[in-house]
């Protein structure tokens, strides 16, 4: 292969999945230099273009565990979920001191996960960001502000490329204190917003484009959403903001999700008919320019589902929990048809559990690193 020209060579690369990149910049300062091109990254992707999916799974939190995984897609080539290689990756970068290493914050647009020594409230821990599949990892420099609880890793893309994350951590004393590290200046910070949250609902963060949303409760306790934006333009500090949830009726299971790069809310309400009988309605909903959109609702009598996530690449695919069967089910919006997963079924009741998704981005992003690393 020396005596092909350089572009044919990238070619041919090109038709290999993401996860054989990291082992062909090995091969030679040639491959590498090929593969780290923004030419090859291009190339990649243009013929890539007609794939709407990567490989994601649906995790619980804190235990690594998955609910849903997809991950025989093209574009990453993988033979095994996402949970398998985060198992894998900690094992072998932890060794005897497995069990003292969890995984606290999964990204959703970078396939990142933020590591965290155990237990979670404890001053100065180790931190970790790391691609499990490509296995880079990166270790967070102390803090040295006191206690304080993983929220999230916020991060930075331009053109396909992760150019800075940020490590958010809650003040263990105070919820409205933020730790921020930034991968761009090698420091921790401290901020503070203004938001009378008083903790999550029913779901873990979700980092989206540069922000971290969550469920949270208000001082009047009603459940709000929080949105903060850690890469606001026209300021130095964080952005945060408080919206509405956007339904009505008696209250029941709801959720967060995200796809096609959207914030994805869900709740079941239970509606009184004019003749007195009851209906369970799903509704879904978009957030979009800080408005929510309705997207689908679906109504059915006489089921008890918990909704647990969305397809992020398929708006039309919910996934729920049966609390009856004990079982995992899809659900697809457009023919109004239940699938039952029938590999999960008899699986622990996993009502009111926390899940994260994991999704693996369409490039394989170089973890950044400061000077001061």
């Amino acid at each position: 292969m020396n005596s092909f020209p350089e572009d044919l060579l990238a070619i041919i690369l090109s038709k290999l999945p993401i996860k054989i990149f990291t082992a062909l910049k090995l091969v030679c300062k040639q491959w590498k230099s090929i593969v780290e091109s923004p030419y090859f990254r291009d190339l990649f992707q243009s013929m890539d273009q007609n794939s709407d999916s990567s490989s994601w799974s649906l995790m619980h939190y804190g235990n690594e565990k998955e609910v849903i995984a997809h991950y025989r897609f093209n574009t990453w080539g993988l033979e095994r979920s996402l949970g398998s290689y985060i198992t894998s990756f900690l094992t072998k970068k932890f060794e005897s001191q497995r069990n003292n290493y969890r995984v606290w914050a999964y990204s959703t647009d970078a396939g990142l996960i933020l590591i965290s020594e155990v237990p979670m409230h404890v001053n100065n821990r180790s931190l970790y960001v790391a691609n499990p599949v490509s296995q880079e990892c990166v270790k967070i420099p102390p803090h040295h502000k006191g206690d304080s609880c993983p929220l999230g890793i916020a991060t930075r893309t331009e053109n396909g490329v992760l150019l800075d994350y940020k490590v958010v951590l809650f003040g263990h004393s105070d919820e409205e204190s933020l730790l921020i590290y930034s991968s761009e200046t090698g420091l921790w910070t401290f901020d503070t917003v203004h938001l009378s949250l008083f903790g999550f609902y029913n779901q873990t963060p979700i980092s989206l484009h540069g922000s971290i949303h969550w469920i949270a409760t208000n001082g009047n306790q009603d459940h709000v959403a929080v949105s903060i934006d850690f890469y606001a333009t026209g300021t130095s500090s964080v952005q945060g903001r408080v919206t509405s949830l956007p339904d009505s009726g008696q209250q029941f299971d709801r959720s967060f999700s995200t796809c096609q790069g959207s914030l994805m809310y869900m709740r079941i309400v239970s509606v009184t008919k004019a003749d007195g009988t009851v209906e369970d309605k799903l509704c879904v909903w978009r957030l979009k320019s800080g408005e929510w959109q309705l997207v689908s609702t679906f109504i059915y009598t006489g089921l008890k589902y918990f909704p647990m996530g969305i397809n992020p690449f398929d708006a039309n695919t919910i996934y729920f929990w049966s609390k009856e069967d004990r079982s995992l089910l899809s659900f697809n919006v457009r023919n109004e048809k239940f699938v039952l997963e029938r590999k999960l079924k008899h699986s622990r009741d996993l009502t009111g559990s926390f899940f994260s998704s994991f999704v693996l981005p369409q490039w394989l992003h170089k973890i950044p690193k400061t000077v001061r690393e």
